[in-house]
């Protein structure tokens, strides 16, 4: 079995930059298990997404696309966390700062 490693993310972006974030993780070896926003009245809200691939990510994209839905981040102005889970921190930390040059994170 590989080691897991895993770390909450806080990101806030666009909605059309969604596709570009999930694919940013992806690619460098990341899988995001979730997404998790903080509403005023609700709390916690988190759901299951298991993303690990540019496949998964497309479909997810289209999903909110052709549903004609909005996706949680946006009941948050945009503020929402990821778990991301990758076989070493080294992978953890090469993830989070190709978020920041991105400006995909929560400061």
């Amino acid at each position: 079995d590989v080691p897991s490693n895993e770390q909450l993310i806080a990101h806030s972006h666009t909605t059309e930059q969604i596709a570009d974030e999930l694919n940013t993780i992806v690619d460098l070896g990341g899988k995001v298990l979730d997404v998790i926003v903080t509403h005023p009245i609700y709390g916690s809200i988190t759901v299951n997404l298991i993303i690990s691939n540019r496949r998964d990510v497309q479909e997810f994209v289209h999903k909110i696309e052709t549903k004609q839905t909005k996706p949680l981040k946006e009941l948050t102005d945009d503020i929402h966390y990821h778990t991301v889970e990758a076989e070493s921190e080294e992978v953890l930390d090469s993830i989070e700062k190709a978020l920041a040059e991105k400006k995909y994170l929560l400061s």
